[in-house]
């Protein structure tokens, strides 16, 4: 179970923080704890091998329907030797210029829209977090993130 616990998600759920003990797969994996099967999009600069095997964790005890991965082409020049692992557990990635940090879950309930200032990877830095099911603040970054230009190679 997620290390972390989040206040029961629902309609007009906001909490924001900042703090250097919520691990952004932590909170991917309390999202689906409580929402259920979900489809995700993750949007970062980099990507670590610990979130990747956290994901794929996620996704063999079926709580990830699908997954989607936008990283930065700087940085998965800087982490080739993960790349085969992110093949196997992502459906899809993209590539493009992009510092953002944005995860969309879309479950039966609710979305929930996870941002700040953490990569998906492991920080032991303090990191800003944003974890909200409001509808104004998911559709325009849903929005801005369809507009990507992006590739896949």
């Amino acid at each position: 179970m997620s290390k972390i616990e989040l206040d029961q998600i629902g309609p007009d759920y906001l909490r924001a923080d900042l703090n250097n003990t919520m691990q952004l797969h932590n909170i991917i994996e309390c999202v689906v704890g409580q929402l259920g099967v979900s489809k995700v999009t993750v949007v970062t600069f980099s990507v670590s091998e610990e979130f990747i095997r956290k994901i794929w964790m996620l996704r063999n005890k079926k709580m990830i329907d699908s997954i989607i991965l936008i990283l930065d082409f700087k940085a998965a020049q800087k982490i080739k030797k993960i790349m085969k692992l992110c093949a196997n557990v992502f459906d899809q990635i993209h590539y493009c210029k992009i510092h953002a940090k944005v995860v969309i879950l879309d479950a039966a309930k609710f979305s929930v829209c996870v941002t700040g200032s953490q990569n998906a990877t492991r920080g032991n830095r303090t990191e800003s977090i944003l974890i909200t099911t409001r509808e104004e603040i998911i559709i325009p970054f849903r929005e801005k993130i369809k507009d990507l230009k992006t590739v896949e190679l």
